[in-house]
């Protein structure tokens, strides 16, 4: 599989003569695609204990101000497919570090396709812009598809009652 990056940012990936196209665009406020994204991390991360809704309203509020953080959607042949955000702080952590990749979800109907590998390289991207030189993230189960990106494994910890992975990458 080949992924390639064009200068105006959109991933391809494909095999042959079959291409995806994969685009990432940063959520603004109004954006019609923060529902599909509220859904998504309302059914994906049942910690956040959130409807829907509630999401929604979050997802609103937390683009209004993109100095320090931004959500981001990826669509694959402009439909959309995954999101994943940039935050100051993680909910309740168990380090005192900043920046976050936080939030990292692909539909499952669109996974391995590169979706997921694409938007972690949008948040990294999006950090390096507002100046940030190191980023962290939690795992419970995905710490081997992060270290194939070239994040570390910088600590073991039990984290909302589940043994999870603090990893890094510098900038």
């Amino acid at each position: 599989m080949i992924v390639v990056a064009d200068p105006d940012g959109a991933f391809h990936r494909g095999s042959g003569h079959i291409m995806s196209h994969i685009d990432i665009t940063v959520l603004t406020p109004g954006a019609p695609e923060i529902g599909i994204c509220a859904r998504w991390r309302a059914e994906a991360f049942p910690v956040l204990g959130s409807s829907t809704e509630d999401e929604r309203r979050r997802l609103e509020s937390f683009v209004q101000d993109q100095t320090r953080q931004v959500a981001l959607l990826a669509k694959l042949n402009g439909v959309p497919a995954g999101t994943c955000l940039l935050v100051p702080s993680e909910i309740a952590p168990n380090h005192n570090v900043s920046p976050w990749l936080a939030g990292l979800f692909v539909a499952p109907e669109h996974r391995r396709a590169g979706v997921g590998e694409a938007l972690v390289r949008a948040v990294e991207d999006e950090a390096r812009l507002r100046g940030f030189t190191r980023l962290f993230l939690y795992t419970r189960d995905a710490a081997a598809f992060y270290q194939r990106l070239g994040w570390s494994v910088v600590d073991t910890t039990a984290w909302e009652g589940a043994e999870t992975r603090l990893m890094a990458i510098d900038l």
